[in-house]
């Protein structure tokens, strides 16, 4: 017999939301007379995000490494619009979100900095439904470590067999499954719509 799905864990870019950063690179590429590819290996860069991603630098922090690299004329508080206005609502995901509010505990993990989840959480009014929303900046771990997967499970108090994860990038998909997850790779509205459904969580 199928275990009941008492939970699901949504990530959040690409799926709740769309990362739409090429505009910003052009930007940034333009006013720092750099290449859009150096301007993402900067913004991006493997060590200043990540740490900022984990919680070990603050915005401000994150902003200045920027600044100092790319030379750039904004100040802190343009910079935070300008990375935050990256961020669009998928409105057709998130009807569907809201379809499962009474049905199951809801959460989110998601590899992400105070900047963006701060922004999220005002802008996407369905995450205010939401049982818990963790992200890694706020517990020392990034997915794919199994211990982030673990951590969500313990504080909804729910087993792996009785839960689903929602992300978009297979080797977070990976990292779910790994800990016994019931793994969803997201690639539409619809398609998630289906999955949920042939899970027993949507009619």
């Amino acid at each position: 017999m199928k275990t009941k799905k008492q939970l699901v864990i949504f990530d959040l870019g690409g799926v709740v939301v769309d990362v739409e950063s090429d505009r910003l690179m052009h930007q940034i590429a333009q006013m720092a007379g750099l290449s859009i590819d150096d301007v993402q290996d900067i913004v991006y860069h493997k060590t200043l995000l990540k740490e900022f991603e984990l919680g070990r630098l603050k915005p401000s922090e994150y902003f200045y490494g920027l600044k100092e690299k790319l030379h750039l004329p904004w100040t802190f508080e343009q910079f935070q619009q300008f990375w935050n206005d990256i961020l669009i609502e998928k409105k057709d995901t998130t009807a569907v979100i809201s379809r499962l509010k009474g049905r199951c505990k809801l959460s989110v993990l998601s590899n992400t900095n105070t900047l963006h989840l701060d922004h999220m959480k005002a802008k996407v009014s369905v995450l205010a439904g939401f049982d818990d929303i963790i992200g890694s900046f706020a517990v020392g771990m990034v997915k794919p470590d199994p211990e982030i997967y673990k951590l969500a499970l313990k504080r909804a108090g729910v087993a792996a067999e009785a839960a689903v994860y929602v992300d978009d990038r297979p080797e977070m998909i990976e990292g779910g499954k790994g800990v016994g997850l019931h793994a969803i790779r997201f690639e539409s509205a619809s398609q998630l719509e289906r999955e949920l459904r042939a899970v027993g969580l949507l009619d």
